[in-house]
């Protein structure tokens, strides 16, 4: 598995203007039309990115558009639902980097949100342990804030569980060090972190 870093500047040089307030404003809503209002998803699929750190928003949204993450299709899911299948990487193709790091900027002053899910208690005790072993440097307290990488405790199990296989599968480019701790997963690790991140509601 390969890791190859966006160059955000790159993308910035690329895109210099900025981002009016109504430019935003779509973005937001076409964004809200799958992750949920002000970032709340609803759908385990779907993760939450209300609360999410700025600076983890833009990069993942400059990721999409490098195609450093896949580009799974997906329905709508609020608003205007009839509207035909996307993917993460048709809406960032044209985004400029001034739209990604205001949209950055907006989930960020947004409450976190943890999703309500059904959850194994015992494989939520395992995945506490290997949190700590990890996962602990780049998501501290329990994965319940925004430092290094995203919040994790309260994320939708679904979500993690596809996030984790495509960065095993290098489908998803993940940092080194990230990369390095997953090599040892196995499916029943995975599952047991996805537990302990789905019981801090």
């Amino acid at each position: 598995m390969n890791y190859a870093p966006v160059c955000l500047l790159a993308v910035a040089l690329s895109f210099p203007l900025l981002a009016t307030g109504a430019d935003l404003d779509a973005l937001i809503e076409e964004c809200d039309s799958c992750h949920g209002p002000q970032g709340a998803s609803s759908d385990s699929d779907v993760p939450i990115i209300g609360g999410q750190s700025s600076s983890y928003i833009a990069t993942s949204l400059a990721y999409y558009q490098e195609w450093g993450r896949p580009c799974i299709k997906s329905a709508y899911r609020h608003g205007d639902t009839s509207k035909p299948v996307t993917t993460m990487c048709k809406i960032c193709a044209d985004m400029s980097f001034d739209e990604m790091e205001a949209l950055g900027d907006y989930y960020a002053s947004q409450k976190y949100v943890a999703a309500k899910q059904d959850f194994n208690q015992a494989q939520a005790e395992k995945g506490a342990l290997l949190h700590e072993k990890l996962c602990f440097s780049c998501h501290p307290k329990g994965g319940t804030i925004a430092e290094r990488g995203p919040i994790l405790a309260g994320q939708w199990a679904g979500y993690l569980k596809t996030a984790v296989g495509q960065a095993l599968s290098g489908e998803h480019l993940v940092p080194p060090l990230m990369e390095k701790q997953f090599a040892d997963l196995g499916i029943e690790d995975i599952d047991a972190l996805a537990n302990y991140y789905a019981s801090q509601q």
